[in-house]
């Protein structure tokens, strides 16, 4: 039951990103910047999720296993919690302080996934008004007509 839904946006995707590739306004910076800020998006994310693991540097651990003096941050236990969407780390204590681990990943990820999601947005406008363009634009690409 879930590929359902992944399968059907991929298909859009596609389609926006035909109709980005193939709107006959936008300069090419702008369809290009498509290319650059998905991956950008994937490494911020990525770094995102990992911020409160302390496999690599156990001594220098995001969270820290023994609390700080009392009123410092936060008191008792803590753990790391990262979440998946959207993109949090942070440190929670027992008595329930929360520490941001990663505040200008975050914000950094929110820019280029709105980067990202406006000219797809704009592609797949342009895809589903004008859908013979994308037809045509196949046509000439050497694709047999039905």
């Amino acid at each position: 039951m879930t590929l359902l839904p992944v399968f059907a946006g991929l298909v859009v995707v596609v389609v926006a990103l035909r109709g980005l590739l193939t709107h006959p306004r936008l300069p090419l910076w702008v369809r290009a910047s498509v290319f650059w800020t998905v991956p950008l998006a994937a490494l911020t994310w990525a770094y995102i999720m990992v911020a409160d693991e302390p496999v690599l540097f156990p001594d220098t651990a995001p969270c820290p296993r023994e609390p700080y003096r009392e009123g410092v941050i936060g008191g008792g236990e803590v753990a790391g919690v990262s979440t998946a969407f959207p993109p949090r780390a942070y440190c929670r204590w027992e008595d329930g302080t929360v520490y941001e681990l990663t505040p200008g990943a975050e914000f950094l990820f929110w820019v280029l996934f709105a980067l990202t999601v406006v000219p797809l947005g704009a592609g797949l406008w342009h895809a589903l008004r004008d859908p013979k363009s994308q037809v045509d634009q196949a046509r000439s690409a050497g694709y047999p007509s039905a």
